[in-house]
């Protein structure tokens, strides 16, 4: 059963600008991690998550509307209400480790439907195709791109607004950085079920980047979207739990995400092996699975194509 959904508002904290710190280097920047078991919520039954979720999806579409008018924030900046967004239920172990082993849907490419190869954003030219309709055309300007893409936020459509919550985290597309707006968006596209945004979101908990620092409430956001297929969030749990002391679910779960492809935890296992943290038969299955599932992604036809674009 897939978690449910309880809504707090969070209070309004500082932003700390500066350089964003890419999404592939999450694991690195976690130096150091507290004791793991996150518990839900004291305090709160079912009725009380139910007025809360109406009243906070409510505050959630009211800031949407005030986020997406433009790049002037005036009145819409200062009555702009906190940030909402969801908290995932504690999931059980049992759960977390049977569930999320195949990559989710959206990780197919369209035209050969082939997986593609992780990380996505490096290996297809078709991310957003859908959502963003020649926005990256070298013909539009951005604030024609951006039109394109608020079209499809206005429409609540999840993988548009996490796309919009990173152009403002990363001040991309002449948008000034704005954290604070990120978080608003990307608590926006996790409601809507977008796996991009509850791993950003977990980051960011995690390391008290633009919100009041709540490892428990970032490790949440990562189980829900590792028990759904992503392999970034489950990398990161591995890492957590590794740096707990917990070695052994820290190479399942390296393990889990290793096989779906993932580079960096199979480079994970092997630094635990190299410490004596993971048997050598473990690593060995970590490589045989991520050559499997990198091989799952190769055909002629996309060697013809990295041929055609100049790529390796």
């Amino acid at each position: 059963m897939a978690p449910t959904f309880s809504l707090v508002t969070l209070p309004r904290t500082s932003v700390r600008l500066g350089p964003a710190p890419p999404n592939e280097t999450a694991c690195e920047a976690l130096a150091s991690v507290p004791q793991r078991g996150p518990n839900p919520p004291a305090g709160e039954g079912p009725q009380d998550r139910r007025r809360l979720k109406k009243e906070d999806v409510k505050a959630a579409r009211t800031s949407r509307i005030l986020l997406n008018s433009g790049d002037d924030m005036s009145l819409a900046e200062e009555h702009q209400p906190p940030a909402a967004g969801p908290i995932p239920d504690a999931v059980t172990e049992e759960e977390l480790m049977s569930s999320g082993h195949k990559l989710p849907e959206g990780h197919t490419c369209p035209l050969c439907c082939l997986p593609i190869a992780l990380p996505a954003g490096e290996h297809s030219k078709l991310k957003h195709v859908c959502v963003l309709q020649n926005a990256h055309s070298g013909q539009a300007s951005d604030a024609a791109r951006l039109a394109l893409v608020r079209k499809r936020v206005d429409t609540r459509d999840p993988v548009a607004t996490e796309f919009l919550a990173s152009t403002y985290y990363h001040g991309n597309d002449g948008l000034r950085q704005d954290i604070s707006r990120a978080i608003v968006l990307w608590s926006e596209a996790a409601l809507l079920g977008d796996l991009n945004a509850h791993f950003n979101l977990g980051r960011m908990y995690f390391c008290g980047e633009g919100v009041e620092k709540d490892e428990a409430r970032g490790i949440r956001h990562w189980q829900h979207a590792a028990i759904q297929g992503h392999p970034e969030s489950r990398c990161l749990l591995g890492h957590f739990e590794d740096k707990s002391g917990n070695h052994e679910l820290a190479v399942q779960h390296l393990l889990i995400s290793a096989k779906m492809g993932l580079q960096k935890s199979l480079n994970e296992i092997k630094g635990m092996f190299m410490k004596g943290h993971a048997t050598k038969a473990q690593y060995a299955e970590a490589l045989n699975g991520y050559q499997d599932a990198l091989e799952e992604t190769k055909s002629p036809q996309r060697e013809e194509a990295k041929k055609f674009n100049g790529s390796d």
